[in-house]
This record gives structure tokens, C-alpha cells and sequence, in this order.
């Protein structure tokens, strides 16, 4: 009889039941177990989504740990990750173009005033708003990586005027790219509507500020599905309530679950959306995470290792 193979699980996004009928098929003898359970130690691999400080640390006998997104600021920002263990994320094609639907979505709600449409059906009242031309809205996808650079090829197709911003050059078929803090500067200055889809680091923690919505056009829209914790909040609301921005859509807060008092809740320019924007779906990401699995406990650095300095 085969020896089980111990996966340490640690998620609050989906039961571990669900995660173990997904990889049982691909990896026969797997067994996830809690960081409680004394099997734990016997494990060489951890998957998760947001552990607790000091759980992967605690694990003695780990040689690596895979996130179950693509981002990974969960993981590393604030909590003990030990230098020894390899780190693999996933870049799962149905995440992006889950990303791209949602951020179609949220782009053509500005682009066809649906929020005044809607606003109008409250009142009974049968109004006719001027049509935008897509080709002459300026569209701006801040990050164009795995998940950006489809983001940002999708809205070509609805032949928006697509400009784009990364760390690094980038090439995009369609897509003007920027880069450097120059590049920075001009999507927000270019963009009536920007979409953020950056990574969380040090450098982008707090980059959505008064400064930087002053420098957006006067009347564009913003679109988080990034991370939170780069937006400041107050700065976004008083950016929308002195009109200067038309308002948000945000799929990512400071604090998440959003409170119940929070003022994004109730404000009339801001819609909230519950970080569903692109969720890992374990029937398309479960042969990556099998793949990370046996990459780890051979020794072998996984596919879409993290370089942990960077950040992703």
C-alpha cells in the first residue's frame, strides 16, 4: 500500500473536502490534512490562502508552499516565511479570463452610463444620454502581467483606445505600453477610465492617493481589482465627492470582509463587489497545483516561482 502523501491546507475560501476531490484524481494517495493535525509535520508541501503568522513556520518538515492565486501578498506581507522554502503561485488561464469578463463588465457600465440608466428607472423617467465612441476612450490597465496583458488585449476587441502600464517594458499587440514612473504618470493622466490589477509590494502600497487621483482627467472613472491596500480610502472618496473622479468600482478593500459601517457601502459613486472578480477555481487549477506539488518534494524549482524580494 502506498504511503499517503501529506499536503498541509489552510484556506478560507473553500472547504478542504472540495480541494481534496479536485487533486485525489490527479495525484493518487494525496491526503490534506490542517497545520493541527499531527500528519502535518510529515508534510513537505503547504497550499493556502492567507494563513496565520507563524503556520508555515511551524511546519518543520516543509520544503515549499503554493499559493492558491496569483498573488501572494497574503502570504509574505507581515508574517515569518522561511527562507529555505521554495514559493509557487498560481497563474491559471480561466483566473484571467475571469478577470478580463469582470473588468469588461465594470469598463462598459461607465462607458454606457449604466448607473444613470439604472438611476432613471427608479424614476420612471425615459432619458437619453449622449453615446461615447469606444475609440475615443482612453482605457488604462495599470499591470500587464499573466492576468493584465489578457485584460488589456480583451478590450482591444471592443476597439477601446487601450493603454497600458508594468513595472518592466512590455510588448502588447493593440496595447500602448508605458513603464517607469513616467509611464505611471501618463496612464493617469491619459485614462477616463483606469483599471488597476497591480501586485502588492512596497512600492504599490498606498499608490492610489490624493496625488495621484489629482493627476487623473477630471470626470474618469477607477476600477480596483488589485489589491486594497494600494488604494488610500478617504483620498478616493474625497477625490469622487469634490468631483473630481465619476466615481469607482472596487473589488479589493483595505479590510476585508468590508465592514458593515464602512462609507464605501452606502456611497452613491462607489459600487462594492466581495473579491470575486477572479477566484481560483480548483477544476482549472488543479493540474498546476499537482504539477507544483511534485515539483517541490523532487527538489525542482516549480513552474511560476515567486521571487520573494520583487513580490510576485
Amino acid at each position: 500500500m502506498t504511503a499517503p502523501i501529506y499536503i498541509v491546507y489552510y484556506s478560507v475560501d473553500h472547504a478542504m473536502t472540495f480541494w481534496q476531490a479536485a487533486l485525489e484524481p490527479l495525484l493518487p494517495g494525496i491526503k490534506l490534512v490542517t497545520a493541527e493535525q499531527p500528519e502535518a509535520q510529515d508534510a513537505e508541501v503547504m497550499i493556502t490562502w492567507n494563513p496565520p503568522e507563524g503556520m508555515i513556520a511551524g511546519l518543520k518538515n516543509l520544503k515549499g508552499v503554493i499559493s492558491l492565486a496569483q498573488g501572494v501578498d497574503h502570504v509574505l506581507n507581515g508574517k515569518t516565511f522561511p527562507a529555505h522554502l521554495k514559493f509557487a503561485r498560481l497563474i491559471d488561464p480561466y483566473m484571467s479570463e475571469a478577470m478580463a469578463e469582470w473588468v469588461t463588465l465594470t469598463v462598459l457600465e461607465y462607458h454606457r452610463d449604466a448607473a444613470a440608466y439604472r438611476e432613471a428607472e427608479t424614476r420612471h423617467d425615459w432619458i437619453r444620454l449622449p453615446p461615447r465612441i469606444a475609440a475615443r476612450t482612453t482605457v488604462a490597465v495599470m499591470g500587464l502581467g499573466a492576468i493584465g496583458s489578457v485584460v488589456a488585449e480583451t478590450l482591444t476587441h471592443l476597439k477601446f483606445n487601450v493603454i497600458g502600464w508594468s513595472r518592466s517594458e512590455k510588448s502588447i499587440a493593440g496595447v500602448t505600453c508605458y513603464h517607469g514612473d513616467d509611464g505611471f504618470e501618463a496612464c493617469l493622466k491619459s485614462a477616463d477610465i483606469l483599471v488597476s490589477i497591480l501586485p502588492l509590494t512596497a512600492a504599490t502600497e498606498n499608490i492610489y492617493n490624493a496625488k495621484h487621483f489629482a493627476q487623473m482627467k477630471k470626470g474618469a472613472a477607477f476600477i480596483n481589482a488589485g489589491r486594497g491596500k494600494q488604494v488610500v480610502e478617504p483620498d478616493l472618496i474625497a477625490a469622487i465627492d469634490q468631483g473630481h473622479l465619476r466615481g469607482a468600482t472596487l473589488d479589493v478593500m483595505v479590510t476585508e470582509p468590508l465592514p458593515a459601517d464602512h462609507a464605501f457601502w452606502d456611497h452613491p459613486k462607489i459600487t462594492v463587489w466581495p473579491h470575486v472578480s477572479a477566484q481560483t477555481n480548483p477544476e482549472s487549477a488543479s493540474e498546476q497545483v499537482v504539477e507544483a506539488i511534485t515539483d517541490i518534494r523532487a527538489g525542482r524549482e516549480p513552474r511560476n516561482s515567486v521571487n520573494i524580494a520583487r513580490g510576485y
